[in-house]
């Protein structure tokens, strides 16, 4: 598995390539100002006329490989209808995919082990839901193999996931981590997994996190500045201090 390389963003808009020249290279023009906000009323999305809106992932697409809690994107499996009967307010639980990131990477495989899933990703946990959910986007993928469910549990396949709330690609150790918030019944975590399937996800309670005791920490090195700032509870941009980032050899 190759990774080339990788930005983490939301994907709410696609330029339109001109030739061969770079979207980040093409000048946009700005929108005179924002939608505002009207209780009832919903508008529009007004974007630059460079750039168009295009959908890869709804909450109502099916997932290439159900699980027993999961079997569209968006939404748990406790109820058949994903919109209330007339008359009902009895619907599928939605599961709230949540701050995602954006890799490209190569030799990533599926559900279906043949199938070319292409390099192009979008990798997100769920906000709601027990068991938690990790999925992933094939952005370059046709609509059957579309999303992937890389996890329900953690790789002992009986922990459940929790509800995660953020991720980020951790590129030393290959894996994208997540982040569950603390909400009072717990004081949240760290979890990684691979972006490969299927997903071995780990928690890194007790390494990284508010249950991360002083003994554990050590000293760290922030690969831009090369001082040492920090210590094992820290997530970005940190390594031990005998350890060398690719960019800083």
């Amino acid at each position: 598995m190759h990774f080339r390389r990788t930005s983490t963003t939301l994907l709410v808009a696609a330029p339109f390539a001109l030739g061969a020249a770079s979207a980040l290279g093409q000048h946009l023009t700005h929108v005179p100002s924002a939608n505002p906000k009207i209780p009832g009323v919903t508008s529009p999305t007004v974007l630059s006329p460079e750039l168009v809106q295009i959908v890869r992932a709804q909450g109502s697409m099916p997932v290439e490989n159900p699980t027993p809690t999961v079997k569209y994107y968006g939404y748990l499996n406790d109820h058949p209808n994903m919109l209330p009967a007339l008359g009902s307010n009895v619907e599928a639980s939605k599961t709230e995919p949540d701050k995602n990131t954006y890799l490209v990477l190569h030799g990533l495989k599926g559900a279906a082990p043949t199938y070319d899933y292409g390099t192009h990703f979008v990798f997100q946990g769920h906000e709601l839901g027990s068991p938690g959910s990790i999925t992933r986007i094939n952005l370059d993928a046709d609509a059957a193999h579309r999303i992937t469910v890389l996890a329900n549990t953690e790789k002992d396949g009986v922990t459940p996931l929790p509800t995660i709330d953020g991720s980020t690609w951790y590129p030393w150790s290959e894996r994208v981590l997540f982040s569950q918030e603390g909400n009072g019944s717990t004081s949240g975590g760290i979890w990684q997994a691979t972006p490969d399937f299927p997903s071995v996800a780990e928690n890194l309670l007790g390494v990284m996190g508010p249950r991360t005791s002083a003994a554990q920490r050590w000293p760290a090195r922030d690969c831009r500045t090369a001082s040492f700032i920090g210590s094992r509870r820290r997530i970005g941009m940190i390594l031990p201090k005998a350890a060398r980032c690719r960019r800083c050899k």
